[in-house]
């Protein structure tokens, strides 16, 4: 039979889904670091499975140690939203109303150069070039047992900043690239100048090739937020600098 004339929907080990990157953002890619709840820390993992920037979508594993005795070691699998034109600032579910949105939004200093683009009715924003992201992380479930956990709950989300830290003491030139294409141009950071339109590049534009990640190292912080639980805990983690790439594929 003629490759042409295949069923995607029946021999679907000839689909490929490639997944993107954007500087230290791309499958495989894996942050350490802590969360913090009252007096308590706890150290925490995060591994990057999928982008999808033409989507606004990624997800990932996220590893969390000590929460409970009989569990030393959990895991989940998380989904996130990346903020810009399709998702605004207004969370509008998970029992987020605008005030909380903006009470912890405004903890994360890089947000205040963005606020006056965003354009209601959901706070939305240009898909712009930034060496920062904002995005919603929410956890789905354990892996990989589904089963529920005493004290554990994934009812709340995590408010999320990702900072690529992309200026320099010495100018560093980023090669961007799409997938499977040759380098279609690059961005020259000069010293002294901290470049806040830098990016979140969608499908078809080309993407910064990963993983290499200028110093210093690309951070996240968060705030993970539900109603009934301790306010403003703080997650924050750093790359995990790489010198192989990895991949992932979805079948």
């Amino acid at each position: 039979m003629q490759e042409s004339l295949l069923n995607p929907s029946v021999d679907i080990t000839r689909l490929r889904v490639g997944s993107q990157t954007y500087h230290c953002l791309y499958p495989g890619a894996t942050f350490t670091g802590s969360q913090t709840c009252g007096r308590n820390s706890y150290s925490v993992t995060v591994t990057i499975v999928d982008v999808d920037l033409s989507s606004s979508f990624l997800c990932g594993y996220l590893c969390i140690c000590g929460v409970t005795e009989d569990w030393p070691e959990l895991t989940t699998y998380f989904d996130g939203e990346i903020m810009g034109n399709r998702h605004g600032f207004l969370t509008q579910k998970w029992e987020a109303s605008e005030q909380v949105d903006m009470s912890h939004w405004q903890r994360f200093p890089a947000f205040h150069y963005v606020r006056n683009e965003l354009k209601r009715p959901r706070l939305t924003m240009p898909d712009r070039h930034r060496d920062t992201i904002f995005m919603r992380w929410k956890e789905r479930f354990l892996i990989p047992d589904h089963k529920a956990v005493s004290g554990l709950s994934f009812e709340g989300f995590y408010y999320v900043c990702m900072e690529f830290n992309l200026w320099s003491p010495a100018s560093t030139a980023l090669s961007v690239v799409s997938e499977g294409s040759e380098t279609s141009t690059s961005t020259l950071l000069t010293p002294g100048r901290r470049h806040r339109d830098l990016s979140v590049q969608r499908a078809g534009d080309g993407s910064p090739i990963g993983p290499r990640c200028p110093a210093p190292a690309a951070t996240i912080s968060g705030f993970y937020y539900h109603p009934k639980s301790e306010p403003y805990q703080q997650l924050s983690l750093t790359h995990v600098a790489q010198t192989f790439s990895s991949t992932f594929e979805f079948r």
